[in-house]
């Protein structure tokens, strides 16, 4: 199979840009012809903001790219992990006008969240769901700038009302029935969506987790639930439990997990730690700590704990309920709430005589949903649903009056 492979690295590594390289590889380890087609947010200058925040509206030249690659290579199908901001939705178009299937990854909730995250002022919020974002420009939503929350907000409106997602992609993958029913409730279709897990593309297989200690591994930030574990970990030390901590990671909030680490003997900061590294500290942990007060799609540091066995303790918030069931792959506690984290803790090391079953459950997870080849077979159903649906004309024809032919927007 042919595929042309769309992806906007962002300026600070994260998921997404893993999750297209993860797929990329696989693809083409299997023998298919995989053209990438990328960008990097690097390129962006101060000095052509004003053209930027037109071509996140609408980028003729990437419209015309993609056309023009679509002519010379003739592939079967077009994949796209993430489109913002330079991309832009002009690529759903072009693909259409050219009758190629196209498959779209959703990983975040820019769609209705100018954040992305739908996190703000230390919890989740649903501000813009199902509504207007004016709310995301007077909060600044989009990195503390009201112009730069107008940009994504306007783009927001003006495909939504172009019906650029609803009507232009033959499917959007999700990775968890959390994110399906919140982007439902925005307004794209739930039978336009098909939930693929995300996955590790290298199986390090399991541990045996009899090192002692909790792990909590990720950015070091607000959304994270930082704040709920450090308060968590002080609220043990007072009653006497000195049970061991190790946090991998850093972040803006790095300095709250030095003073931490440097006022308690049992909490230990790695920082940034490689990626064997980080499979050999979780799978030695007696348990995963995954506080996030924010909404995750489908993390990988969760599926990388399922991998070697260890259970989670996670905040009952997002997809990480589809992941972790109470006493069988972990324990969840309420979001945003430390004294819970730490009741979650202490009965999760009082019960030792379960960690064996419990990592066994972690492992078998794993086998069942989130190695290479099943995410691979699962791809490959995806894109033969797509190619289907364009043959068959399961999407409807676009609404009179929102095709391109007369749009004029930054050239």
């Amino acid at each position: 199979m042919k595929i042309i492979s769309i992806h906007n690295y962002y300026q600070t590594r994260g998921g997404e840009d893993q999750l297209y390289e993860d797929e990329v590889e696989l693809l083409e380890s299997k023998g298919h012809d995989v053209i990438r087609h990328t960008i990097h947010s690097d390129s962006i200058s101060k000095s052509k903001l004003v053209k930027i925040a037109a071509q996140t509206l609408w980028n003729r030249e990437s419209y015309k790219k993609l056309t023009d690659l679509i002519s010379e290579a003739r592939p079967d199908i077009i994949h796209s992990v993430n489109t913002f901001p330079l991309f832009s939705p002009s690529i759903f178009h072009a693909a259409r006008k050219q009758n190629i299937p196209f498959v779209a990854t959703i990983q975040n909730y820019r769609y209705f969240c100018a954040q992305a995250m739908c996190f703000r002022d230390g919890k989740a919020c649903e501000a813009c769901l199902g509504k207007l974002p004016w709310r995301a420009v007077t909060n600044r939503c989009y990195r503390g700038s009201v112009l730069g929350s107008a940009v994504v907000a306007s783009m927001q409106v003006l495909h939504q009302k172009m019906r650029s997602w609803n009507d232009y992609i033959d499917v959007i993958c999700v990775a968890s029935e959390f994110s399906k029913s919140k982007l439902a409730k925005a307004g794209i279709p739930q039978d336009r969506m098909i939930i693929k897990p995300n996955f590790v593309p290298t199986d390090p297989g399991a541990r045996d987790g009899k090192g002692g200690y909790a792990v909590f591994v990720g950015r070091l930030a607000d959304e994270k639930g930082l704040e709920t574990l450090v308060k968590a970990w002080r609220k043990l030390h007072s009653k006497g439990d000195s049970i061991p901590l190790k946090v991998v990671g850093d972040g803006p909030d790095s300095e709250t997990v030095r003073c931490l680490a440097n006022d308690l003997e049992n909490v230990q900061w790695l920082g940034r730690v490689p990626n064997e590294k980080v499979y050999e500290v979780v799978g030695d942990a007696a348990c995963l700590i995954f506080p996030s007060t924010g909404y995750e799609s489908m993390p990988k540091t969760l599926i990388e704990s399922m991998a070697v066995g260890t259970p989670v303790i996670g905040a009952d918030i997002g997809s990480l309920t589809e992941v972790v069931t109470e006493d069988v792959t972990g324990s969840l506690f309420p979001v945003g709430d430390p004294d819970g984290l730490a009741a979650a803790v202490e009965k999760f090391f009082a019960l030792q005589d379960k960690y064996p079953e419990m990592r066994k459950a972690c492992r078998q997870q794993f086998v069942d949903r989130f190695t290479a080849e099943a995410n691979y077979l699962q791809l490959i159903q995806i894109y033969q649903e797509a190619i289907r649906r364009r043959a068959t004309g399961h999407l409807t024809s676009p609404a009179k009056g929102t095709g391109v032919e007369n749009f004029k927007l930054a050239d």
